[in-house]
């Protein structure tokens, strides 16, 4: 008579079954585990001569020092590079600074110029008809035309605005810079038969200024330019008497020597 198999011992053989099936794969992430070991030691111990050299060969393509050297990388057992900086990095640093230089020491000359102007404009008794703006082309000195440089739709310049003229190119004479002059009027219209509008007189009025510092004072023609604007530049809205007089000027702007600044 055959035995009779129970349920429970179908259910223990089952269980006995899963308890072994877990040593193969634990086995083989062993081998794995054993074998990535022996690829990282081959490489640190047999091809680290050739990763230096490969190092040193890298770092001199691209101007640094990175040296793979006995105690001085990670695969020595420090954490230490040695990086020098580029020539070229270097010569970047130095360039900026120069310039840093240089713009520090051309806002401290025209600080200076500006401090000259008006105290001879103060003493000269025209103190109140220049003002002084910082730009970023920079310093910029605004005489006043009514009754101070010429007389309404004139370009011919007058005895007291030679006097504030002088003043200026004092100053400017003992600098290096550029120089702008640069004519401008209101918005009010004008037609004569040497005017035919805002344009011709600003632009005349600029010019009436320059030729007098070039023959009068000698600067450089070379070191002067001159334009006019008409109404194009105001420095208040013409919509009252006090901002249209304003505007009726001549600015001359002592342009900076610093790189990358002016117009």
């Amino acid at each position: 008579m055959p035995r009779r198999r129970h349920r429970h011992d179908d259910e223990d053989h089952e269980e006995h079954g899963n308890h072994e099936a877990w040593v193969i794969p634990y086995a083989d992430m062993l081998t794995l585990l054993m074998g990535l070991f022996l690829v990282l030691w081959a490489i640190g111990s047999q091809d680290l001569a050739k990763l230096r050299e490969f190092s040193r060969s890298f770092a001199g393509e691209i101007g640094i020092s990175t040296p793979l050297e006995k105690g001085s990388g990670p695969l020595d057992g420090t954490a230490t590079t040695t990086t020098t900086v580029p020539d070229a990095a270097r010569a970047a640093l130095a360039r900026e600074q120069q310039v840093a230089a240089l713009g520090a020491a051309d806002r401290a000359q025209l600080g200076t110029a500006e401090a000259t102007i008006q105290s001879r404009a103060d003493a000269a008794g025209f103190g109140g008809a220049i003002s002084f703006r910082q730009e970023d082309r920079g310093l910029v000195v605004s005489i006043l035309s009514d009754e101070v440089l010429f007389t309404p739709g004139s370009a011919e310049l007058r005895p007291e605005g030679m006097v504030v003229v002088d003043a200026v190119a004092d100053a400017l004479a003992a600098l290096p810079n550029r120089v702008s002059v640069e004519g401008h009027t209101d918005d009010v219209p004008i037609s004569t038969g040497r005017f035919p509008s805002n344009w011709e007189l600003s632009t005349a009025r600029a010019g009436a200024v320059l030729r007098y510092l070039v023959e009068r004072h000698g600067l450089p023609q070379s070191r002067l330019e001159a334009g006019g604007y008409a109404d194009q530049r105001p420095l208040e809205p013409n919509t009252s008497a006090e901002g249209r007089a304003r505007n009726r000027r001549v600015d001359i702007a002592v342009l900076s020597l610093a790189p990358g600044e002016g117009p």
